[in-house]
Formats: structure tokens, sequence, C-alpha cells
């Protein structure tokens, strides 16, 4: 007797549309020159890195926004949307170096 596979028992892989846009993002040319631009701005260089340091120190960690302030969730919001930049150009710079490793051990 021959077994099939039971679509309906089947279980339902639900990361596979996001493994397919990681790998149409990663060789994407626009998002691989960005990511090399800020490699090259703030790690490469060492005001860069200064910067990249200045920022997470200051803006990054430290909470942006005053606890006992009236608008204190309107506050929240704006600083989570200041704070996503620096970590946008961190995650950049994180990924080229990621990318120039793997290049290495090819």
């Amino acid at each position: 007797m021959e077994l099939h596979e039971n679509p309906f028992l089947k279980q339902e892989d639900y990361r596979a549309p996001y493994n397919e846009s990681i790998e149409k993002l990663k060789n994407d040319p626009n998002v691989v020159a960005f990511d090399k631009l800020c490699f090259e701005l703030f790690y490469a260089s060492e005001m860069g890195k200064k910067f990249i340091e200045y920022v997470t120190e200051h803006y990054l960690i430290p909470p942006l926004a005053d606890r006992n302030s009236p608008n204190f969730s309107t506050a929240s919001v704006w600083a989570e949307g200041f704070k996503d930049f620096g970590r946008l150009i961190r995650s950049c710079v994180k990924s080229h170096e990621q990318r120039i490793k793997a290049e290495n051990n090819k």
C-alpha cells in the first residue's frame, strides 16, 4: 500500500513568504549600494564610527519621551520614528559587514 501526503494535514510554512522576500532583497542593487554607502561612511572611517557610537549612546539607548509628560504616547511614537533612522543605518552597516565576511569565506 502506497502512502500519499494528505494536503489537509500538511502544516503551512508561514515563514516561506518572508524567506522569499529576504532572498530577493539580498542581491537587490539598490539595497546593496545603500548598505555599502552606510558601511563606508559609518564604519570604514574613524569619524563615522564615532558618529554611530555617539548616536547610539545619546539617542538610541536612552528614552527620548518623558514618562511624566501629558503627551507621552504621542512623544513615544515620535521617538521611535526618530530612533528608527539610526537603527536603519546600523543595520545597513552590519548587513554590508556580513556580506564582506561571506565573500571572504568563499
